[in-house]
Formats: C-alpha cells, sequence, structure tokens
C-alpha cells in the first residue's frame, strides 16, 4: 500500500477508517461484483479518496480499477476562455468513449463530490458554464439509464469544511460524514440494508394511499404536486440491467417518486442553499405555473438557476419529489453542508429536469415526445433543491381532493 499517512493525518481521519468508508461504498453501495471493472471519477483535490478507493476494489475483487479527475478551475477556464461558444460547452470524444465502454463492459462507477473551491465558476457566463456542467454530466448520466451499478459519495475538503463551519475544519466534516454514512455502526452494511428496509415499508405505505398528489405548505411554500398512479415511490436502491441491486447515494435517507409535471403550480421556498453548476445559490425561491417554473428569485445567483432552467424545453419542469423525515441522520447532525448529496437527504426535495424512470416498474414508452406526452419529463438536467423543514408539513391528496398528512413538523403520520 502507498503510505500516505501524511495526507490522513492532515485531513484528521484514520487510515483504517478512510478504508472502511471505501469499502461500505464498494460493498454497501456499488455493490461490486467478483471481476467487475470499475470507472472512479472525482475532483483532483479528491485523490487521496480515490486512491484509497481504488486500492480498495482490487480487494474487493475487481479486476480493473480506473480513474478520471476533474478540475473545476480548468473546466472555468474553458468555459470563461473558450473562443468559441462550441468549443466553451464541448467534451472530447475520448471522455465520451470512456463511458460508452462503462456501459458496452458493464463497469461499475464511483463519483467523488465535495467542491474544493468556492464558486469556481464566478464571473463566467451562467449560460457556458451551465452547458459545459450538462455536457460533462451527459456521459455519466448515459451509465444511470443503461442501468449499470454506480453510486455517489462525499469527500472532505478543506474549502467545504470552511463554507459549512467557518473555517476549515476537515476533521470535523469527517467525522460528521462517517456518522453520517453509519460508519459508527458495528455492521455498517448491515445498518444500511435494515435502512433500506425501513424506507421500502414507507414507501409501500404511500404507493397503497394512492394518492393522487401531494402538496407542500409552511414557511412560505405552497406547492401542490401531481402524482401518476403507475409510478411507485422508492428508496435510492436500483437494479442493474442485469439483475444486481446497488445504492446510488451514500447516505441516502428518502423515498422518492417520478410526478406528473402537467399540473405542477404554487411556490416553492428553497430551504437550504444549493450549489447550481458551481454557484451557491441562497435564498432560493421558485414559482411554478401549468407545470413551469415562470419565476425565479435569489439573495445570491439567480442567474445559475435560470441558465440551468433554460437548458431545454424540460429543464423548467419537474422530474422528481421526495420526502425526508427527521429520522435522517443527516438531518440529525442539524448542519447545511452546502452539498447537495448531503443536503438532499436531511430535508423534502424537489427536482427540475429529468424524471426518474425507475419509478415506472411497468416500463414506459420509448421516445422523449411520448414520454412528455404522459407527463414524464425529458431533459438533459437533474438538478435537486431542498423544500422540506420543520415548518413545512406534506400531505396526500386524495382523487375526491382531501388532503391526509403525511410529514408534520418532519415526522411521519402516515
Amino acid at each position: 500500500m502507498t503510505d500516505t499517512t501524511e495526507t490522513f493525518d492532515a485531513y484528521g481521519i484514520d487510515a483504517a477508517d478512510l478504508r472502511r468508508y471505501a469499502d461500505l461504498m464498494l460493498r454497501a453501495a456499488v455493490n461490486l461484483e467478483a471481476g467487475q471493472k470499475i470507472l472512479i471519477t472525482g475532483d483532483v483535490a479528491h485523490d487521496y479518496l480515490i486512491a484509497t478507493l481504488a486500492e480498495r476494489a482490487y480487494a474487493c475483487g475487481a479486476s480493473v480499477a480506473e480513474t478520471i479527475y476533474f478540475d473545476d478551475r480548468v473546466l472555468a477556464a474553458k468555459a470563461g476562455g473558450a473562443p468559441s461558444d462550441a468549443l466553451a460547452t464541448s467534451v472530447p470524444g475520448w471522455f465520451e468513449a470512456a463511458f460508452d465502454t462503462v456501459i458496452d463492459e458493464r463497469w461499475a462507477r464511483i463519483r467523488t463530490l465535495g467542491d474544493p473551491f468556492d464558486d469556481p465558476y464566478a464571473g463566467v457566463p451562467a449560460e457556458r458554464a451551465s452547458a459545459l456542467q450538462t455536457a460533462v454530466a451527459q456521459p455519466a448520466y448515459r451509465t444511470i439509464q443503461a442501468r449499470v451499478n454506480w453510486s455517489l459519495c462525499a469527500c472532505p475538503t478543506a474549502a467545504w469544511a470552511r463554507r459549512v463551519y467557518g473555517h476549515p475544519d476537515v476533521a470535523r466534516l469527517w467525522r460528521d460524514l462517517l456518522y453520517a454514512v453509519r460508519l459508527d455502526e458495528p455492521d455498517p452494511v448491515a445498518a444500511w440494508t435494515a435502512r433500506r428496509d425501513e424506507l421500502q415499508e414507507r414507501a409501500r405505505l404511500l404507493d397503497q394511499a394512492g394518492f393522487a398528489a401531494v402538496r407542500f405548505r409552511g414557511g412560505g411554500t405552497d406547492l401542490h404536486i401531481p402524482l401518476h398512479a403507475d409510478a411507485h415511490w422508492q428508496p435510492a436502491w436500483l437494479t442493474t440491467s442485469w439483475g444486481r441491486t446497488f445504492l446510488c447515494n451514500l447516505p441516502s435517507e428518502e423515498i422518492y417518486v417520478a410526478p406528473d409535471f402537467r399540473g405542477v403550480h404554487g411556490t416553492a421556498v428553497v430551504t437550504r442553499p444549493v450549489t447550481v453548476n458551481g454557484q451557491l445559490v441562497t435564498g432560493l425561491v421558485l414559482h411554478f405555473d401549468d407545470g413551469r417554473i415562470v419565476d425565479v428569485e435569489a439573495a445570491t445567483n439567480a442567474d445559475a438557476v435560470r441558465a440551468s432552467i433554460a437548458q431545454d424545453e424540460g429543464a423548467c419542469r419537474l422530474g422528481e419529489v421526495a420526502l425526508v423525515d427527521a429520522s435522517s441522520r443527516v438531518g440529525r447532525l442539524g448542519v447545511v453542508f452546502k452539498e447537495t448529496l448531503l443536503d438532499e437527504n436531511a430535508a423534502c426535495h424537489i427536482a427540475w429536469g429529468a424524471a426518474i424512470h425507475d419509478s415506472f416498474p411497468d416500463g414506459l414508452p420509448d421516445g422523449r415526445d411520448a414520454l412528455v406526452a404522459r407527463g414524464v419529463n425529458e431533459s438533459d438536467v437533474h438538478e435537486d433543491v431542498m423544500i422540506g423543514g420543520p415548518r413545512v408539513t406534506v400531505s396526500g391528496v386524495t382523487t375526491a381532493g382531501d388532503e391526509v398528512p403525511v410529514l408534520v413538523e418532519e415526522r411521519w403520520v402516515v
């Protein structure tokens, strides 16, 4: 093993804990198969975790572990400095081909998250930044559509810790993260299996209730979201095209469903800051009418949101609604992490952009036009924003129009 003790000491994490975290990702999250190949991608500042993931992948039975590193400073330079919009928002053929290989050969995939820089796209035209981020994400999104086993995990950095706590306490961020992913449990894999069972039971109860819509009210929010009769609530455990179960986010505390975007209306006050295309957005308020976001307000970086929802025809429509209650470990920490992977698992949320097709176990029609015609949103964008909190009540709306409480003060009452 490479001696990286100095890196671990600098970040306040024990090398054994880092290996246990990597093993949890490989075993409980992507559920790596013996002999399977894996692609690990993330920022250059995540090299110490990515290297550990690669090393532990072989210990967990991988035949090959490859990596691709990103650097938001380089991407921002491209978005701001390339001589044409086409060049500023393009990705090279080799990058596309790497993800095609993942699909064709059924590789597993892990992506590390945790911005190492504050607003790296500051000063870059929002339209270019949004388009480039979407172009970079699209090859990975194809692997999701192809249903390979993939997962996301967090990697603490000094800049991220500073955004969270006001000073670069990376050791504290690691402690909070290890609690959130249940590494304090005697058997973390078993702990996540038990959590999966709890969330699946909640999803079953909501399916059984047969609500026609959900409504969020409180704290300035009043949002009505219609549901499909044939869509099923589910936690973030998915199945590959060849039948292997995996957890696509670690941690994950939500149950979610793809809504019928066509009748969404009302106002959503976003309760946590969110990073949209590399820019931190605060004080966000979204106004919906006839299934679309028709107005955006924000204290900071509203243009990043406007550019995101203008990416394509479906970007301004909803593709997901998710429920999270007070039993969430992320929520119990009482920390705003300013990283969607964690914050979306602390509070109820919605996502504008692409719908999650796994909500429809009986299948969907082929083609974007056919999907949109039945109210299943299609887009190259998928952006989660948190709208839940202690002041927000979630109700299920029956076919008769009656409202049945589901979450009150972030506690399940169904």
